[in-house]
């Protein structure tokens, strides 16, 4: 779990940009200038990689950890040293000490982190064997500190950077989103008011500031009360309502305005609760739809109802009286040889006129149900 927390650390390390870094640059330099060696670099040893992130006689950027003298220089608190690489059996096979680079000498300093990981080193090394005094031990030891202190600097800077960067991004999004929403907001047909806990207007849409205008001629602003701008007989049930909303509970109701000029006018009231994000209420959204149209759709259909169900019961009671007493006085006619009387004709006439009345009834139901 270490190496692992280790191997971490270093990839955020190794995508530092620091080939410019002039303090690092000079380090170094300095290393190779004070163990006269000519070369030195600045390394980060991952999980199979050694990457060389600063070099001064080098012409590659990174080489297998297995092949690495820094894998073997961060398993150390102090300064490793190997004097001749031809004398010491895990570096006499190598391939940068018989081909290549020709290493003889090796000393590398491990950059501890503040956190205690050793992610890579500072070293330097010479194609002949050398023995390094314990001066020259010291300054490797004392640039490795502070070469990890300013590459961690710079991974702070770097992530408070990316930081500030997405905080920005963030705000952007956040104000296009606002400038969508209020844009959403504005383009409602129906009336809304955000209330505040005391009743307040805290915001509202375009319709709603211009029914307030048409209605009261006030132009209106946030911080009105709400029940300022209700008829009289409505207020106690919206306060009611707004109350039962800040209690956390969603209700719905609807109601005959009258708004004079315009006549009366039906309207779907709704009340929720507005929670912040903690999950507290801190208001009340109130939104106010005309259902005219609706309302007098459904009266009409509730009408039409009414006149077939009438219709229904006349063609299932009504008709057959008068129809049961014609045919009656028309048998009695054929019974007598079609020879009407008097009396058989003037039950006739009051059958024909009842049915007859029962006829226009029904025709001014269908009329009167079909009216738009």
């Amino acid at each position: 779990m270490k190496e692992l927390t280790r191997q971490q650390i270093v990839k955020q390390f190794k995508d530092l940009n620091l080939r410019y870094n002039q303090q690092l640059q000079y380090m170094v330099s300095f290393a190779a200038k004070i163990f006269k060696t000519p070369i030195a670099s600045i390394t980060l040893i991952g999980k199979d990689t050694q990457w060389i992130k600063l070099s001064k006689g080098l012409n590659f950027e990174q080489t297998p950890r297995a092949l690495s003298f820094c894998t073997h220089a961060i398993k150390r608190k102090s300064v490793f040293i190997v004097h001749d690489t031809m004398q010491d059996a895990r570096f006499n096979k190598s391939p940068y000490v018989v081909d290549g680079l020709k290493i003889r000498f090796y000393a590398g300093a491990p950059l501890i982190t503040q956190g205690g990981h050793r992610i890579g080193t500072i070293c330097v090394m010479d194609k002949k064997p050398r023995i390094p005094t314990e001066q020259q031990k010291l300054v490797l030891k004392v640039l490795a500190q502070s070469a990890i202190s300013v590459m961690e600097l710079k991974l702070s800077l770097d992530q408070l950077d990316q930081g500030l960067t997405n905080l920005k991004e963030v705000r952007k999004n956040m104000s296009q989103n606002e400038v969508k929403l209020r844009a959403m907001f504005e383009s409602l047909a129906d009336h809304y008011f955000l209330l505040g806990k005391k009743g307040e207007i805290m915001d509202f849409n375009r319709v709603a500031y211009q029914s307030i205008k048409d209605i009261f001629d006030v132009k209106l602003s946030a911080g009105r009360i709400m029940t300022g701008f209700l008829a009289p007989d409505y207020r106690e049930l919206f306060t009611h309502n707004y109350h039962k909303a800040l209690k956390g509970e969603e209700t719905q109701l609807e109601r005959l305005a009258d708004l004079g000029d315009q006549g009366k006018v039906w309207f779907d009231c709704r009340f929720e609760p507005v929670r912040n994000d903690m999950d507290e209420i801190i208001g009340v959204s109130y939104l106010t739809r005309n259902i005219n149209e609706r309302k007098i759709n459904e009266l009409k259909i509730i009408q039409q109802n009414n006149s077939l169900l009438k219709i229904a019961e006349i063609q299932s009671h009504d008709y057959r009286g008068p129809v049961a007493t014609i045919l009656g006085v028309m048998n009695l006619i054929e019974a007598d040889h079609y020879l009407a009387s008097k009396e058989y004709l003037q039950m006739l006439h009051a059958a024909t006129t009842n049915l007859d009345g029962k006829i226009q009834e029904v025709v001014q139901l269908v009329n009167s149900a079909c009216v738009p």
